[in-house]
């Protein structure tokens, strides 16, 4: 029988799966706070059938816990609760297994910044593998690791030359720290348009790469592929590739944003921008005097 092991809000749960009627929920473990609180990632199964997770709250300090279970529910351990100190805090990631190895990520913790750590599967041996400084190498990474050979990948959700993130890798000996991508500043950006109702501009952050990947990698070949939530040429957020040396890097898809953006009324629903509507080289910036207003047909830049 094939199993789906879920690992939620308040705990750890076991559902069937392959069945097509007659499920059963299991819950695993729920958390009491003095073991953990609040795991927001999956878990992580071993070769010896063992679940591996993080709670990002609770644990000794409240600061987050590494933890062990039986796919049965027994045998729940913590093998690790975080201090906030160098060893890092809150940790929102799942966790990658090499060996007898779990290697993960903390949001916080470290110079505040957030750190990657290694730790056994019987909990010895919790090495701090990087501490984030919030500048260059970047700043909270969100997401989990993904493993290729003695090199692990991931995301830093803020930091980097200009606070965007970045896209680093790093062995699992936490030598050769590397950024293979910085995301650059997004701009905010106006664009004017008219419609029935009259002239408008909308206003959007936007760049050539992506700002901001709280999400992971995959990786193809030697080419990791990884999303962000902001930036892009559409100011919601991208689809990018990189190789794994850090050349080539492409914004697979720029996600747009319009629907749910704010129009903002220019001079109000009369003929132009003020009393006796606009002329030809009254208008902002990227706009033209259209029929009296201040607008363009569809979407144009402006300053």
């Amino acid at each position: 029988m094939a199993l789906l092991a879920i690992c939620a809000m308040a705990g750890v749960y076991l559902i069937p799966v392959g069945q097509a009627s007659a499920q059963t929920f299991t819950a695993l473990h729920s958390f009491t706070n003095t073991d953990g609180a609040s795991p927001y990632a999956g878990l992580t199964q071993g070769n010896n059938g063992i679940f591996y997770g993080t709670a990002s709250l609770g644990g000794s300090s409240g600061l987050g816990t590494v933890f062990a279970v039986n796919a049965d529910g027994t045998g729940f351990t913590i093998l690790y609760s975080f201090t906030g100190s160098n060893d890092g805090a809150n940790p929102w990631a799942g966790l990658v297994l090499l060996g007898n190895t779990l290697y993960g990520t903390s949001y916080r913790g470290g110079t505040g910044y957030g750190t990657v750590f290694a730790l056994n599967t019987d909990g010895t041996g919790f090495t701090n593998l990087h501490t984030f400084t919030g500048s260059s190498d970047g700043a909270n990474p969100n997401a989990a690791l993904i493993l290729s050979g003695n090199t692990l990948y991931g995301t830093a959700a803020y930091g980097g030359s200009w606070g965007a993130g970045t896209v680093f890798a790093l062995s699992t000996d936490g030598t050769g720290f590397t950024n293979l991508h910085i995301f650059t500043p997004t701009v905010l950006q106006r664009f004017y348009g008219f419609d029935q109702f009259g002239q408008y501009y909308v206003e959007m952050h936007i760049n050539t790469d992506g700002a901001v990947p709280v999400a992971g990698l995959i990786l193809s070949g030697n080419t990791l592929y990884g999303t962000t939530s902001g930036g892009g040429s559409g100011g919601n957020g991208t689809v990018f590739a990189v190789t794994t040396d850090g050349t080539g890097f492409t914004p697979v898809h720029n996600f747009e944003q319009t629907g749910n953006l704010t129009r903002h009324p220019i001079g109000g629903p009369g003929p132009g921008p003020g009393p006796g509507g606009c002329t030809g080289s009254s208008c902002p910036p990227g706009a033209q005097c259209i029929g009296g207003a201040c607008a363009c047909r569809g979407f144009c830049g402006g300053a």
